[in-house]
């Protein structure tokens, strides 16, 4: 792997660009797919790099903890600086909030909050509560793309009810990712859930998750009043998630399943969103 794909794979593409693309679904839905470029285009870089400068930063703090877990990525593995990946979360960051200028105050200052606290997390992953954090700043599409949208009231339930939904499948999905890191997690000090409260409770708080996620999913389609298609494709996602989280909960020592898990349920989680984009048509 070259240094300029070794950034490249930093800052998670995938991850990223389902970021930005919630963004720009999330402006088209809340605009009633009023087409405005400019908020369109700055939705989308706002998402992508504030995504990519916490998936950056993540590496640079748990290199140590990578070294362990996962010592084929970029940093621990030598290929990229950790110094100047440091410099490029930086740069990410800045980019991403700074941008929002152009949009007025409250789109520039729900970008810094979701900015900042995506950010930020990466400092806090030792503590167990971090993993709310990260689960709260996954609903940024939906929120900042609603302010960006001018907060129609008309899409109030929809933007919180769905925000819930991702909110709750992200804090299920993270837990599986902890129990993945467990060891270089107990190494450096680390007190995430797994760790703090044993196995048995991390496996019963992600059966709590794999249960509410999509009860929420479907209530959010019935008070927010959503269409067909919405159904149709959540409950593919659904599917998907539950089917994975499942296996995980039966096999939870189980690496490659974990590995598995933690994969499928970004797919899932596509879906979810392209039947948020598809919710009122």
């Amino acid at each position: 792997m070259s240094p300029i794909r070794g950034y490249i794979v930093l800052t998670r593409p995938l991850n990223s660009t389902m970021t930005g693309l919630g963004i720009v679904f999330s402006i088209l839905l809340y605009s009633g797919w009023t087409i405005d470029y400019v908020k369109i285009v700055i939705g989308f870089i706002t998402g992508f790099l504030g995504s990519s400068a916490a998936m950056v930063i993540n590496d640079v703090v748990d290199y140590r903890v990578d070294a362990i877990n996962k010592p084929w990525k970029p940093i621990p593995s030598g290929i990229v600086d950790r110094v100047k990946a440091s410099y490029l979360s930086i740069a990410l960051l800045t980019t991403a909030i700074a941008i929002n200028t152009l949009l007025g105050i409250y789109p520039l200052f729900t970008a810094l909050v979701y900015g900042v606290l995506g950010y930020i997390y990466s400092f806090l992953r030792r503590y167990w509560w971090s993993h709310f954090i990260v689960a709260f700043s996954t609903t940024s599409p939906i929120i900042y793309g609603y302010v960006v949208a001018g907060s129609p009231k008309q899409y109030l339930v929809l933007a919180i009810m769905f925000s819930t939904t991702i909110y709750t499948a992200t804090l299920g999905r993270e837990i599986v990712k902890a129990i993945m890191d467990l060891e270089g997690d107990k190494r450096y000090g680390y007190n995430t859930l797994p760790l703090k409260y044993g196995i048995d409770n991390a496996r019963k708080t992600i059966l709590f998750t794999t249960i509410t996620a999509p009860l929420l999913a479907y209530i959010t389609g019935y008070l927010a009043q959503t269409s067909i298609t919405y159904y149709l494709l959540i409950t593919i996602s659904i599917t998907i998630y539950v089917y994975h989280m499942v296996s995980t909960i039966k096999n939870i020592h189980d690496k490659k399943l974990l590995e598995k898990t933690r994969r499928n349920t970004l797919y899932a989680m596509l879906i979810g969103l392209f039947a948020f984009l598809l919710s009122k048509t």
